[in-house]
């Protein structure tokens, strides 16, 4: 099942049907977007602060990438703490609690693994290990086209997919570096979060653009959008989301007319309005 990105409640919604159950409050700034199929799920997410509980299934193995900011794992009872660029996975036969330590981009996965069992390989469950290396860069990749691409529908192409998928990432355990802790980075370290909190301050504005939000950040558009592509999603799709879903709030709160709900949401016309709206349907 494929589900489109999300804020607030329905994201912490999708969290929970991926098998992370938020605990506390909401971040109403949450924003998730996953994908679940018979043997193994993708999905990304970013927010200013979450806590979870991993549902407990012995069949399968989650696994965690922090991208940005950071994560505290209680995994049976042992703390174990993550940083950015740092790659973790997680038995799901083992009670599992994770909350984020400051805000935080993340890619998240479970799969039902055939050698990548705990016990049965030579990778260590529990521990995080930073990454680099072109198999993490195809992992994304390959993350990002699950999450924007309609899921194969035989039983068989989803068999060789969950494979091919559970292989990619035993290439990006093997390309490990544990000497190197940033190395996914790149960029200007949590620019990612920097961005979507600049974004949640100025998206009324209908002159907020991409180029400002560069502007105000201090980089260059390139950076900002290299930075954006890691999490598969982009700034000015970012922008527009954020807006869509402040029209949507308005919709279901206050008696306004289409162009007053677009004009408080960012948007400079109705029209304007509709043609995002169009452009989140396809």
């Amino acid at each position: 099942m494929s589900t489109a990105l999300a804020m607030g409640k329905a994201a912490a919604q999708r969290c929970n049907d991926f098998g992370w159950h938020p605990r506390g409050a909401i971040d109403q700034t949450l924003v998730a977007n996953t994908v679940e199929q018979p043997r193994f799920g993708v999905g990304h997410a970013w927010s200013r602060s979450a806590g979870y509980a991993l549902t407990t299934a012995p069949e399968r193995t989650y696994l965690v990438l922090t991208m940005e900011g950071g994560f505290e794992f209680d995994v049976d009872g042992t703390r174990v703490p993550t940083d950015a660029g740092s790659l973790i996975l997680l038995s799901g036969e083992a009670p599992t609690t994770a909350r984020t330590v400051t805000e935080t981009a993340r890619y998240v996965w479970y799969l039902e693994p055939t050698f990548l069992r705990p016990g049965k390989g030579r990778f260590q469950y529990g521990e995080p290990l930073p990454i680099s290396g072109s198999a993490a860069q195809t992992l994304m990749t390959m993350t990002n086209g699950l999450l924007q691409s309609p899921p194969p529908t035989t039983v068989t192409s989803q068999r060789h997919l969950a494979l091919a998928f559970e292989n990619l990432l035993a290439s990006v355990l093997e390309e490990s570096a544990p000497r190197t802790p940033k190395a996914t980075g790149g960029h200007r370290d949590g620019l990612f979060m920097a961005a979507q909190a600049t974004i949640e301050t100025f998206f009324r504005d209908p002159a907020f653009t991409v180029g400002r939000l560069a502007r105000d950040l201090s980089v260059s558009e390139r950076t900002l959008r290299d930075t954006f592509h890691r999490m598969g999603t982009a700034p000015r799709r970012e922008i527009e989301r954020r807006r869509l879903t402040e029209a949507v709030r308005l919709a279901g709160t206050e008696h306004l007319t289409a162009t007053e709900r677009a004009l408080r949401s960012g948007f400079s016309s109705a029209q304007q309005l509709a043609r995002a709206r169009a452009r989140q349907d396809v």
